[in-house]
């Protein structure tokens, strides 16, 4: 009895350690693995946060690399970068450039152009600041046509800054070295386009100058806005051979006025589709030494009159424009100046008047 009583107090001990085996085998490994999936999940969710700035950082990183602005240029430029740029990285490395975009090309180009748009502060000369807008211009060998003349596919031909409202522009990269970039292209941002910087003069009555514009025949300058009916004319006709009148400003005094013994002669100005009409006059009672000259310029080509005829079979004469031109200038700078005056709105005394009103300032020469 008691063997039996023993064993039975022995099994009861076995089931009830192996109760408490079995209990802590089931609960120790799921409590375990909860744990350590819970661990992995919020380490993975921690990598791909971490992951994830990690690639927005790298994204606003490039983003400001891609962007080319005024200020990055001129880094470059001024550090001679601009030229390492193009030696080692060719147009791959500009077009690393998010706002550099291709411009539309004509089929019988023989290089492609991309351009990009920049912005620049620029402060006149009473302080007041304003925003300029540029476009840089990079030219470029098209693969179809580089080796012909001499050049590797896509190989830059040469880049420009040009300021938007004026059209002038200045060049900083030319793969041709007779060309010479500009050396100062700080001064080229703080270009001012006004005409008082270089003289000041009565207009006519009821017209204004308009903006500087580079150009416009074979001179810079800034032409006469105001009530003025438009000529008929080619599309291809320079703006200054029909408008109202302007004022001019040219860099090769040497090729186009003529001095005697130090005196204003003459003018000598060659340019197809215009002729001068009578001989020059020297003008009296200017500040500078001054020289008076009318000329006519055509207003259609051949081909482009006979199409108008088409369309005016009444017309008799090939339409052209009259004008009187005073040229100022001094034999030692090779800057001058025109002031020229329609003769559909204006006289030869006008023209006097407003020549002899001229006052040079001391940026003129």
């Amino acid at each position: 009895m008691k063997k039996r009583l023993l064993a039975v107090l022995l099994m009861v001990v076995v089931l009830i350690i192996a109760g408490c085996g079995n209990s802590n085998g089931v609960e120790n490994p799921t409590g375990a693995d909860s744990q350590i999936a819970e661990s992995a999940e919020q380490t993975d969710t921690e990598e791909k946060a971490a992951f994830e700035n990690s690639d927005e950082g790298k994204d606003l990183e490039n983003e400001s690399v891609k962007e080319l602005t005024m200020e990055a240029l001129l880094e470059l430029y001024e550090n001679d970068g601009l030229t390492l740029k193009v030696e080692e990285e060719g147009l791959e490395g500009f077009l690393a450039y998010g706002n550099l975009k291709l411009f539309s090309e004509m089929e019988d180009s023989l290089t492609g152009l991309y351009i990009c748009n920049l912005v620049y502060p620029h402060t006149f000369e009473n302080g007041i600041t304003s925003a300029r807008d540029y476009e840089l211009q990079l030219s470029y060998w098209r693969p179809e046509t580089a080796a012909e003349y001499g050049h590797t596919e896509n190989e830059i031909d040469n880049i420009r800054l040009m300021e938007k409202e004026s059209q002038d522009a200045v060049l900083l990269y030319d793969v041709d070295e007779r060309f010479t970039p500009t050396k100062d292209l700080q001064g080229f941002l703080q270009r001012d386009y006004g005409i008082d910087q270089y003289l000041i003069c009565d207009l006519p009555s009821d017209f204004t100058l308009g903006t500087f514009q580079t150009d416009i025949a074979f001179y810079d300058g800034w032409l006469l806005e105001g009530e003025a009916e438009e000529p008929p004319h080619d599309e291809g006709i320079s703006e200054a051979w029909y408008c109202p009148g302007g004022i001019g400003r040219g860099e090769t005094a040497s090729q186009v006025l003529k001095f005697e013994s130090g005196t204003f002669t003459d003018v000598a100005l060659m340019m197809n589709h215009a002729e001068q009409l009578g001989e020059a006059e020297i003008l009296e009672g200017c500040e500078i030494q001054a020289v008076l000259v009318e000329y006519a310029f055509d207003l259609f080509t051949a081909a482009g009159w006979e199409d108008y005829l088409l369309q005016h079979p009444g017309e008799e004469e090939v339409l052209n424009s009259h004008y009187w031109y005073v040229f100022m200038g001094k034999e030692d700078s090779e800057i001058f100046y025109v002031l020229f005056l329609n003769q559909e709105h204006f006289t030869k005394d006008d023209v006097i008047r407003m020549a002899q009103s001229v006052q040079f300032t001391e940026k003129a020469f």
